[in-house]
């Protein structure tokens, strides 16, 4: 009999849970995992099939607005590990990913588990990255990936990655990358991580505290010794239609204001025009870093403003570290590593607010 596969539905999930209490003695997908992943989540949960009997699974998530799928679980029943199913369920998970326009799969594996480390190396994913302590019982993992869609090799600047710890660091955690892959004596901290932060906040912005813009942001890269870019769309005040009250309003501008001239005395590059794809390939050809102001609606169906680090590009796909993964989804930091992006969609991605405000800080060893 041919092994068949088909998406699971609700009446699978208590074979499923037998997969996994069979399977693993820790980290178990229990029945409101299950559910969640088929009625809530951006996901392919796919069954494997034999002569009729459910014979293993595997749980493909899709990070929103990327190309960047991730293979979160498989199990296979052990009465039907002879049958390959395993590989068989990789492979069809990858056809799967490509209807989807995902270009990369990524995934974790515990250290010890040789078997399935041996397979994926051999079906082509390759080592990324090493997760001390990731699983219940304090076992590190491998995090692997591969690239299934097929096109010109990417080029990725090796960028160290920092994670905010606040809601409103977006931008320095962005900065503090860029400034690392040029200089490896900088050193990541969260006094530095705020020391920007006060330095470039726009004071108000949404709710809460205000985040940075690239005034700021520009100038905390100078007094740190970088040759800096900085690229607007737009000469108005950024950001005032993002609070309603009239003093909060005033105070942004002011702080704006103040910028722009320090920007100007300390004769920073400034210009004014609509970035395209070829200012970006420019900038890394320079041997640049850009930050790009983005939305964060078209990640997280947040709508504010959001800094990432670029990391890479090619014809049709852009590259970046996004400093904020979202942990109530499950997501880590290597997730939002080196994330793929198709260009039309980077594109939609790379614009805030209803006057489309765009944005690179670019950085440079001077």
């Amino acid at each position: 009999m041919v092994i068949k596969f088909r998406p699971a539905g609700h009446g699978d999930i208590k074979k499923l849970v037998d997969i996994e209490n069979a399977c693993f003695k820790s980290d178990k997908l229990s029945d409101k995992n299950f559910k969640y992943f088929l009625e809530k989540a951006h996901a392919s949960l796919i069954v494997a099939e034999y002569n009729k009997e459910l014979a293993g699974y595997a749980l493909l998530l899709f990070h929103r607005s990327t190309s960047l799928a991730r293979l979160y679980s498989i199990a296979v029943d052990p009465n039907f590990r002879d049958l390959k199913v395993g590989r068989h369920l990789m492979e069809h998970l990858e056809k799967v990913a490509l209807g989807e326009e995902s270009t990369y799969i990524r995934l974790e594996v515990r250290t010890d588990n040789i078997g399935a480390i041996k397979l994926y190396e051999k079906l082509g994913y390759r080592k990324f990255a090493h997760k001390v302590d990731y699983y219940e019982d304090h076992k590190d993992a491998i995090c692997y990936e591969k690239k299934i869609r097929k096109q010109v090799t990417k080029k990725i600047v090796k960028v160290p990655y920092y994670m905010q710890t606040t809601e409103f660091t977006c931008g320095p955690s962005s900065l503090m990358m860029g400034m690392k892959a040029l200089n490896k004596k900088i050193q990541f901290s969260r006094l530095e991580e705020i020391q920007i932060w006060r330095e470039a906040t726009t004071v108000f912005m949404t709710s809460g505290h205000g985040g940075c813009g690239p005034h700021g942001l520009a100038l905390s890269a100078h007094h740190r010794g970088f040759q800096v870019e900085l690229y607007l769309n737009t000469k108005s005040y950024l950001f005032v239609n993002s609070v309603r009250d009239e003093e909060k309003k005033d105070i942004i501008k002011i702080v704006q204001e103040g910028f722009e001239k320090e920007i100007k005395k300390n004769k920073i590059k400034v210009i004014y025009d609509e970035y395209d794809w070829k200012t970006l390939k420019r900038i890394f050809a320079n041997g640049g870093i850009p930050l790009v102001l983005i939305s964060s609606y078209r990640l997280t169906e947040t709508k504010s403003p959001h800094w990432i680090t670029i990391t890479g590009i090619e014809d049709d796909f852009i590259y970046f570290h996004d400093p904020d993964p979202d942990l109530a989804k499950d997501q880590t930091a290597y997730d939002n590593m080196d994330v793929p992006v198709r260009r039309d969609e980077f594109e939609k991605m790379a614009k805030f607010g209803s006057k489309q405000i765009k944005s690179i800080v670019a950085i440079y060893k001077k």
